[in-house]
């Protein structure tokens, strides 16, 4: 399912849960892990002939390069030493965001896998972010990976892994699906399939509970609406099961619900409805791989496709072929 595994790194520390998981994956499909460091060229200002500052500025690019190079190849040392792994180490130069986005379509990247920089989720996402902008600009899915993630790993005990998968009713955020099954068959886990279900009048703001006619009807066709996604997921030979959420704010709803069923991974496709449709500051997605103590996997697809199952269909068909 997964032939070619991309993971930027500054060859630090704070990795070192995001690159297990990524040759972990890497290993149980047999994939190519890439890890890639970009190193930034500088801006060079030289305005009085005395002071040779290219010069200058060229030779410590050079030291800072090679630096770079010997920490990025013991990096793909050890993780080689560790697993049964094919690893290739490639050190860039250019624009952080936009070479790392050719890199990965030049690799034909199945899934990029990134670190998450603080332990409460991402320290910060917005415009301008790496992640925000390879979410954003490459159509291929971005595993962030919280420090302490260990649901790739064998260490992480008996306990049964779980994603979740917040669905809107929109083709496209449905097409995070195919996505799943990869990850969810790498790791063993479980799905479920959530709708948050939130007040649409004053009134149902004001009486908020099951029971009244409303609302029994929009939870009745929530349940159905999400039928398909789980007989999807059985059908390619992962456990799933549905939840309908009733709450004002879907977001808070989503982080709840994963934290009170230890959830290892929220996966959630962008470009949908209802808060999803785009992904910048302040909306759903956003708000979710910002404030996630979990990892999240995210998925911007291309926007062309109205039928999700034909092209679910389609996109599983594929992955199970490779």
């Amino acid at each position: 399912m997964y032939e070619t595994i991309m993971a930027p790194t500054e060859a630090s520390d704070f990795e070192n849960a995001a690159i297990e998981v990524a040759a972990k994956l890497a290993e149980r499909f047999d994939a190519t892990l890439h890890l890639v460091q970009v190193l930034a060229l500088p801006i060079v200002a030289e305005t009085l002939p005395q002071f040779p500052a290219t010069e200058i500025t060229l030779q410590a690019l050079a030291e800072e390069k090679l630096l770079r190079l010997r920490k990025l190849e013991a990096l793909g040392e050890n993780v080689r030493a560790n697993g049964r792994v094919r690893v290739v180490t490639d050190l860039k130069e250019g624009n952080v965001n936009q070479t790392l986005a050719d890199y990965a379509k030049e690799l034909n990247t199945n899934l990029i896998v990134m670190s998450s920089h603080s332990r409460g989720g991402l320290k910060r996402i917005n415009l301008g972010s790496v992640t925000d902008f390879l979410i954003r600009n490459t159509n291929r899915p971005v595993l962030v990976v919280r420090a302490d993630a260990t649901f790739a790993s064998e260490a992480s005990g008996t306990a049964e892994r779980r994603i979740v998968v917040p669905l809107d009713g929109s083709p496209l955020a449905e097409q995070i699906l195919p996505e799943v099954v990869k990850l969810a068959s790498a790791v063993s886990a479980a799905v479920t399939v959530v709708h948050v279900l939130t007040p649409q009048t004053y009134s149902q703001k004001r009486i908020m509970q099951p029971g009244l006619p409303w609302w029994d009807t929009d939870m009745e066709n929530a349940e159905a609406y999400l039928s398909w996604p789980v007989d999807y997921l059985i059908k390619h030979g992962v456990s799933a099961t549905k939840q309908v959420i009733l709450h004002t704010d879907v977001a808070p709803a989503i982080l709840d619900y994963a934290a009170r069923n230890r959830v290892d991974v929220i996966a959630i496709g962008t470009n949908g409805i209802g808060g999803l449709n785009r992904f910048v500051f302040g909306t759903i997605a956003d708000e979710l791989t910002r404030k996630s103590p979990m990892s999240v996997l995210v998925f911007h697809p291309n926007p062309e496709s109205a039928d999700i199952e034909a092209n679910v269909e389609s996109a599983a068909a594929v992955a199970t072929s490779t």
